[in-house]
């Protein structure tokens, strides 16, 4: 399973954070994409892919769509800003890929919205928003890659809304991805470490001493 980690130059102080509870909680190998290589430490199993300079938010789909051109039929996408809380299980995915399924979505984001329930798998509303979810999910190329278009922001991606598109969103009853998205909304030092062990959160206040309270 190829796992995809992008990252934004001003988020790369949450990298040994990200990094850390990665390791503990799931620890498969990535690659990790962004513009300018971190100045942190790379793990061992973390292949890092530079996309060149960064420039400007309308930009990101512009940037990243040559990357996932690329790539297989199917992979893992999440973002720096997915901490991790608990183990990530083992999981049968195959044969969801088999339903026409754009997404498989990893968290339980696609409950917060419209949705059928079988008792094990969750599927959206094909008029339901926000399909295109930057949340943890397996997803297929060509399916990302009809909406990935150059010259959108990741506000833009998420906000396109495709509907009645003739593929399927799924997901999980039990999401097998629990995080926290890392920060706070318009302050990227403030952390939400809600849910989070003690140990996890007494360790992640000794390497991130500027987090803001």
């Amino acid at each position: 399973m190829k796992i995809i980690v992008t990252t934004s130059d001003k988020y790369h102080h949450l990298l040994p954070i990200f990094f850390y509870l990665y390791n503990k909680y799931w620890g498969e190998p990535f690659d990790l994409v962004g513009h300018a290589k971190p100045e942190c430490e790379l793990p061992d199993y973390c292949t890092w892919v530079s996309l060149g300079p960064q420039t400007w938010p309308k930009d990101w789909s512009t940037q990243l769509r040559p990357y996932f051109e690329q790539q297989p039929d199917w992979f893992v996408w999440m973002m720096e800003d997915t901490f991790l809380k608990d183990r990530v299980p083992k999981f049968v995915i195959l044969e969801l890929c088999k339903c026409n399924a754009g997404r498989i979505d990893f968290s339980n984001d696609i409950q917060k919205r419209d949705h059928t329930n079988d008792g094990a798998i969750i599927t959206a509303h094909p008029n339901s928003r926000y399909r295109l979810s930057t949340q943890p999910s397996f997803w297929n190329k060509n399916f990302l890659l009809q909406y990935l278009k150059p010259g959108l922001s990741p506000w833009d991606f998420e906000t396109q809304d495709p509907k009645n598109d003739g593929w399927h969103v799924m997901g999980y009853v039990n999401p097998p991805v629990n995080h926290n998205e890392g920060v706070r909304r318009f302050d990227t030092r403030k952390l939400n470490l809600d849910g989070m062990c003690q140990e996890d959160i007494d360790y992640i206040n000794t390497i991130a001493p500027w987090q803001t309270k």
